[in-house]
């Protein structure tokens, strides 16, 4: 996680390959994305709907989070 003198912050999610840039500071986060990109081969997958199987939405009143589509899988399995 990275803090800004103007009090923003980024921070950066990793999960074996996959990882989720988040953050207030936009141009942080593109410069970040370049400099992985220099060393990594790294593709932009959009806005994150899907990580770890918890379905992520988006509304005016904010970011939730959902296992739904996880959920349903366990009970049609059992």
């Amino acid at each position: 996680m990275k803090h800004s003198r103007e009090g923003k912050v980024i921070a950066l999610l990793v999960y074996v390959d996959d990882i989720i840039v988040i953050g207030d500071d936009e141009e942080e986060q593109m410069l970040l994305k370049r400099n992985l990109a220099l060393e990594f081969e790294i593709k932009n997958l959009g806005i994150l709907r899907y990580f770890l199987d918890i379905e992520v939405a988006y509304s005016k009143d904010g970011i939730f989070l959902f296992q739904r589509k996880y959920t349903l899988d366990l009970l049609a399995e059992t």
